[in-house]
C-alpha cells in the first residue's frame, strides 16, 4: 500500500505530514486531523511555541507540548537535519 503525505513549509522548516484514508468521503486528510480533530496550521503553531521538550530514547522522537495551543507534539527530525520535521502526531 502506497502512503500519502503532505508537506508544508514555513520560513526554514519544512513539515511532512502522513495522510490517512477518510472511509466516509473517501479522500486522504492528514491523520492528526483524521484521528485527532489537530489541523496542521494547529500543529505547526505548536511547534513554534513549545514549552516542554524531551527526547523519548525508546521510540527515537522528540515529544513536545505548546501551553499556548494545549497540544502535545511528537515529532522526529528527518534527514539528519533540525529544520525538516515530521510530525508523528498532535493530539490535544
Amino acid at each position: 500500500m502506497e502512503q500519502k503525505y503532505l508537506i508544508k513549509k514555513v520560513g526554514k522548516y519544512t513539515f511532512k505530514f502522513k495522510l490517512d484514508l477518510n472511509p466516509v468521503n473517501n479522500e486522504y486528510e492528514p491523520h492528526i486531523y483524521h484521528r485527532h480533530l489537530v489541523t496542521v496550521d494547529d500543529a505547526i503553531r505548536a511547534f513554534f511555541t513549545i514549552s516542554e521538550e524531551y527526547w523519548n530514547e525508546k521510540y527515537k522522537r522528540y515529544e513536545a507540548y505548546s501551553k499556548t495551543y494545549d497540544i502535545d507534539l511528537y515529532y522526529m527530525k528527518l534527514k539528519q537535519k533540525d529544520t525538516y520535521l515530521f510530525i508523528i502526531t498532535a493530539f490535544r
